[in-house]
């Protein structure tokens, strides 16, 4: 074992001894980095990750909680402004629940505490602030679980009953919520509509009695409802943007190389929104045109008519004169109304912002990486198709052009470049010489392993050797024994006098 040590530390010096003192200084580096790089990840990975227990505690609270945890050997940590208490995350839910069988924390006002507190002598309005304390402390606390929130505090101003008639003032109760976030993004709008209604709906008022204002001074609500939607199509835009030029890019590079191509793109968004509403008549049977008869009305009119003649029973006084011959007149009429029943189709198209109406891209492409450094119109064309083919994009909105890039720019993408390659064979040696240590490591355990098996197979040898060797003594003796009581008993005389012979002797 020792000889195998000395071998590979004399193999190992002998290495050493052979490299140039650049080299040297290079592995020294590296393995004090690797060194250092392998401790901070191990120190980040291992680290305990702490979360909020409680928050807005008073000073008494926090010394009888503190003074808990100390006692069930929990680590706590606590705020910069002395009023939150962080304990391990994977502890926080059973430290929750141990902590509220000794009541803690005090200091939360609930209902029971408000009931508690209540005695005879108490007047009618103490009793109301106690009950409105509570009901604020248990609105503060439901809308802290709310994601995204990290605290709250809600104020409920009740407006005192008259009996006055004449009362000009409008007795309204108002509230007010004041919320803390959890980090930088902006609460929802429908978050801002869940916490107004749900305080309205506790203290029997209209959510547009009850404002939410948040840690940056901004009012929250239907008011900034446009604001907060056109942030977050700002985030869209300028999300689908990038993975539109990160997109074609990687496309491109795999024709021009690496760091040849740079894109920019332009997304348009349609803010406004939209409502339509049509109304189509159209018959109910396919290619008849009339529709079907609802009702119909006719109306015929006739009539005849003779010539005319004298008062009945009186001779006419009158002279004749030759008159034509004047024949029956006829009058006929017909009229008919019909009316056609159609179908009447009401559609309405309601088009929400943030619709896309159009995109451009610009692509630039380094003329070095092209052949002849040149761009000509076929292959302008074909780079043209390919990213149309690619994106789905119209290709009159696509501009493509080939020119030299700067000398820094390259530059800084061979710089990089090697500096990760740089990265990656540090990390690769680090590697290699661990698994080189990790391999010399167990083969001399195995060959320690192994003598020592040897070592323990030759003792075990010649113990076994030793009990044949017995084994055989006692077998030859009990051989011996036998055939002599054999003897004996075959011929008991002969015996008895060799043993006279041997006495006498």
């Amino acid at each position: 074992m020792q000889e195998s040590i000395n071998k590979y530390t004399s193999k190992i010096t002998e290495y050493w001894k052979s490299l140039e003192k650049k080299k040297k200084i290079g592995i020294i580096m590296t393995s004090i980095f690797s060194f250092l790089v392998i401790t901070a990840l191990i120190i980040t990975l291992t680290r305990t990750k702490y979360e909020v227990l409680y928050n807005n505690l008073s000073l008494k609270d926090m010394g009888q909680i503190t003074s808990k945890l100390d006692e069930m050997g929990i680590s706590w940590k606590s705020s910069d402004d002395q009023k939150s208490i962080l304990v391990p995350a994977d502890l926080k839910n059973r430290v929750k629940i141990e902590l509220a069988t000794y009541g803690l924390p005090k200091e939360g006002y609930t209902y029971m505490d408000a009931f508690n507190d209540m005695s005879w002598t108490m007047t009618d309005f103490d009793k109301r602030q106690r009950l409105k304390k509570a009901k604020e402390s248990e609105l503060a606390s439901v809308i802290s679980e709310i994601e995204g929130i990290h605290s709250a505090e809600v104020f409920i101003d009740e407006k005192d009953t008259t009996n006055f008639i004449l009362n000009s003032e409008e007795n309204k109760t108002t509230a007010s919520v004041f919320i803390v976030k959890s980090d930088s993004r902006q609460i929802s709008t429908d978050k801002v509509s869940a916490i107004t209604h749900l305080v309205a709906g506790s203290t029997n008022m209209r959510p547009e009695d009850v404002r939410v204002i948040d840690d940056e001074g901004k009012l929250l609500g239907e008011d900034n409802q446009e604001s907060i939607f056109s942030q977050d199509l700002f985030l869209v835009k300028h999300s689908l943007e990038n993975r539109i030029n990160e997109g074609i890019k990687r496309f491109l590079e795999n024709i021009v190389g690496y760091g040849n191509v740079d894109v920019m793109s332009s997304v348009k968004i349609n803010m406004d929104s939209e409502k339509t509403t049509i109304l189509e008549f159209a018959p109910p049977i396919e290619g008849n045109e009339e529709g079907l008869i609802r009702s119909i009305e006719e109306i015929e009119e006739h009539m005849i008519g003779g010539t005319a003649g004298g008062v009945p029973g009186v001779d006419p006084n009158t002279e004749d004169y030759q008159m034509l011959d004047d024949t029956s007149s006829r009058y006929d009429r017909v009229s008919r109304i019909i009316n056609n029943e159609l179908n009447e189709i009401n559609k309405e198209i309601n088009r929400a912002p943030g619709q896309v109406e159009s995109v451009t891209v610009a692509v630039l492409i380094n003329s070095d990486a092209l052949i002849d450094g040149e761009m000509t119109p076929d292959k302008e064309k074909e780079f043209i198709d390919l990213i149309y083919a690619a994106t789905g994009l119209d290709t009159k909105n696509v501009q493509v052009k080939a020119e030299r890039f700067s000398s820094q720019a390259i530059e800084r993408i061979v710089e990089e470049s090697s500096l990760n390659w740089q990265l990656i064979g540090i990390v690769a040696f680090v590697l290699l010489l661990g698994l080189i240590i990790l391999i010399v490591y167990l083969r001399i355990r195995a060959k320690k392993a192994a003598e020592a098996e040897l070592e323990k197979l030759m003792e075990q040898k010649s113990a076994i050797e030793l009990e044949v060797a017995d084994l055989d003594f006692e077998f030859e003796e009990s051989k011996m024994k036998a055939q002599i009581d054999k003897f004996v008993e075959r011929k008991p005389e002969s015996v008895a006098q060799l043993l006279r012979n041997w006495l006498n002797e």
